[in-house]
C-alpha cells in the first residue's frame, strides 16, 4: 500500500510539470533572484525581441518581432523568483504594394506538436536556467 501512494506522488509530480496541449504559460523558478530583471530582459533579446521601456520592473513586454514569417509578442511576469512567460503571435500579410504589414489579428502562443511559437517560448525561458513548469 505504501508503494503505491509513492508511485501516486511521483506520477503527479511528474506530470504537473510535463507539456500538455492548449498549455498557454511557462513558468520558471530560479535559484538567483538577485538582478532577475535583467535577465529575463537579456533572454528576450538575445532572441531578437526588442522589450518595451514602460518602467513596469515586474513585467516585461516585446514589440511585435519576426521570426520565421510569424509575428510574436512576449510577455514575462517576474514575481519574486518566478517567470511566467506567455506570448501571442500572427501571421505577416501582405498589403496591395507587396510590402510586409504586422497581423490584424493575434492568437495566444499554446503547445501543440509542431509549434514554432512554443519552440520560441520555451527557449526564452530555458535562457534562465531554472525549474520549468508549465500550465494554461
Amino acid at each position: 500500500m505504501k508503494l503505491f501512494f509513492i508511485l501516486i506522488f511521483n506520477f503527479i509530480t511528474i506530470t504537473s510539470f510535463c507539456q500538455k496541449v492548449d498549455d498557454t504559460k511557462i513558468i520558471v523558478i530560479v535559484n538567483d533572484s538577485n538582478n532577475l530583471y535583467n535577465k529575463v530582459k537579456y533572454a528576450l533579446v538575445e532572441h531578437n525581441f526588442i522589450v518595451k521601456d514602460n518602467g513596469n520592473k515586474d513585467t516585461l513586454t516585446t514589440y511585435s518581432s519576426e521570426n520565421k514569417g510569424i509575428h510574436c509578442i512576449m510577455q514575462a511576469i517576474i514575481t519574486e523568483n518566478k517567470v511566467t512567460f506567455s506570448g501571442v503571435f500572427g501571421l505577416k500579410r501582405i498589403d496591395d504594394f507587396g510590402y510586409t504589414q504586422n497581423p490584424k489579428k493575434y492568437s495566444r502562443v499554446m503547445y501543440y506538436k509542431g509549434s514554432k511559437t512554443w519552440k520560441l517560448l520555451n527557449s526564452i525561458a530555458k535562457k534562465l536556467n531554472g525549474e520549468i513548469s508549465y500550465s494554461r
